[in-house]
């Protein structure tokens, strides 16, 4: 999601944010975005809530093959953060792009990943200024 691409075309951490923590209220997204988003919380919380009734309302604005797509790219993005997880290391890029290694993570993290509005990519930028 944090891709270069992706902030080229207007995706702020601010967005980021309102997409995780009020999508379903906010008037950044389109109803179509707010059901993806849904989605997304849903495949990573509960998916038993997702059943015939629920594939029946993302019908309403995507088709059957952007379903199967959307499900894929979630399902793929859910289990990499469980698997990152299991590691105790949340991958992320320093403002130059770099990769950080799994101890600058914990440091950078702590236990659990959290906005980067909330201080990681300060403290990613401290700790390469103390490079």
């Amino acid at each position: 999601m944090r891709s270069a691409s992706a902030k080229q075309q207007g995706l702020t951490e601010e967005l980021i944010d309102d997409g995780i923590d009020n999508y379903e209220t906010s008037d950044n997204f389109t109803e179509a975005e707010k059901m993806a988003l849904k989605y997304s919380e849903l495949m990573d919380t509960a998916p038993e809530k997702i059943d015939a009734q629920f594939y029946k309302e993302l019908g309403k604005y995507f088709t059957t093959e952007e379903i199967v797509e959307l499900g894929s790219y979630i399902g793929f993005n859910v289990g990499y953060h469980r698997f990152f997880g299991t590691l105790g290391f949340y991958p992320m890029f320093t403002p130059d792009g770099r990769i950080v290694s799994q101890e600058e993570s914990r440091k950078i993290y702590g236990e659990k990943p959290v906005s980067h509005l909330d201080g990681p990519m300060q403290r990613a930028t401290i700790e390469d200024a103390a490079k």
